[in-house]
């Protein structure tokens, strides 16, 4: 017997291995790198109209004496991004305009992106998905309350590993903190699978997704910014914008892998796609209804039907499905 024929039928005897296999074939097949790809972009893009925003608020509400302690302070918190050449903040309409404007397209296309990813990770057939309107208002939404938590949680890490911030937490303040912070990322990841998925979903029913997800991306959370704060930072001034642009963009696009590799989870799990075949496919159930899973997501109108038919491989017997 070959040996990959011996580690599939290994793989297929045990309930996790089967599963882990599941997924990541799962995640192959769906092209999900591709999907995090263009959430990564989104993101990339949304990131710098909203420090426009921010220098333009901060240049009308603050005193002169205080822009530069408070301009110093934001950079402590996102160390790549450079701020000495902020000099003299002053706020400006057209700044502001354009920096809300930029920032909410952005911001709704990130969501929406996400949302057509999460639709294909589920298989929602074509017609069945939400439309424009609906996608867009949902994402005014989810921008409302997840952006609010993400922000959130960045800021509680940046505080909790931060060097430079000039508070003191203790021990305890610290340990209190990341709690929390791993706490509130499966929380927005809860929210996230069940907002943005379009179809009827419990919170048990994504919360293996949102484990996976969420401790994985506080795991990220916590590296990268002690990675940034205590041996990146020099990297800005050595490299300048290239540091910061290829920082900020693997950054999104782990973001992105690790939230479609949650929500894979979650489908494996419900709809039991699991145990997968390494070779020779298909040879289990799973196998077979995940194939027509595929088929049948390329329906475009209520009317249409799809049929599939399969075949065990090297076998002249007649297709069933």
């Amino acid at each position: 017997m070959k040996p990959l024929k011996v580690i599939d039928k290994a793989q297929k005897s045990t309930k996790p291995t089967a599963v882990l296999v599941a997924v990541v074939k799962k995640f192959k097949e769906d092209q999900s790198t591709n999907m995090a790809a263009m959430i990564a972009f989104w993101a990339f893009f949304s990131i710098f109209p909203l420090f426009l925003v921010l220098v333009t608020v901060l240049g009308w509400v603050l005193p002169a004496s205080d822009k530069e302690n408070v301009l110093n302070h934001v950079g402590s918190m996102f160390p790549l991004v450079s701020v000495t050449a902020l000099k003299g903040l002053k706020g400006s309409l057209w700044a502001l305009i354009l920096g809300l404007v930029t920032a909410l397209w952005s911001g709704i296309g990130v969501v929406r992106t996400t949302q057509n990813a999460f639709s294909s990770v589920w298989e929602i057939r074509y017609h069945e998905r939400p439309g424009f309107v609906e996608q867009v208002l949902r994402s005014l939404w989810v921008l409302l309350t997840i952006g609010v938590g993400l922000v959130l949680t960045t800021l509680i890490s940046g505080l909790v590993v931060g060097a430079s911030t000039g508070i003191s937490i203790g021990i305890v303040g610290r340990i209190g903190g990341y709690v929390l912070s791993a706490l509130l990322d499966i929380g927005l990841f809860v929210a996230a699978f069940k907002l943005l998925t379009d179809r009827e979903i419990s919170v048990r029913e994504v919360l293996p997704g949102a484990l996976l997800s969420g401790i994985i991306f506080f795991i990220l959370e916590q590296a990268s910014a002690f990675i940034i704060s205590r041996h990146l930072k020099s990297a800005q001034g050595t490299y300048g914008t290239f540091a910061t642009v290829i920082t900020i963009l693997w950054w999104f696009y782990l973001q992105a892998i690790v939230t479609l590799l949650g929500a894979q989870l979650n489908v494996v799990l419900k709809e039991r796609l699991h145990p997968r075949s390494l070779v020779d496919a298909p040879q289990t159930e799973a196998d077979e209804r995940v194939l027509q899973a595929y088929a049948e997501e390329r329906t475009y109108q209520p009317e249409e039907t799809v049929r599939t038919e399969i075949r065990a491989p090297d076998s002249s017997e007649e297709p069933s499905g």
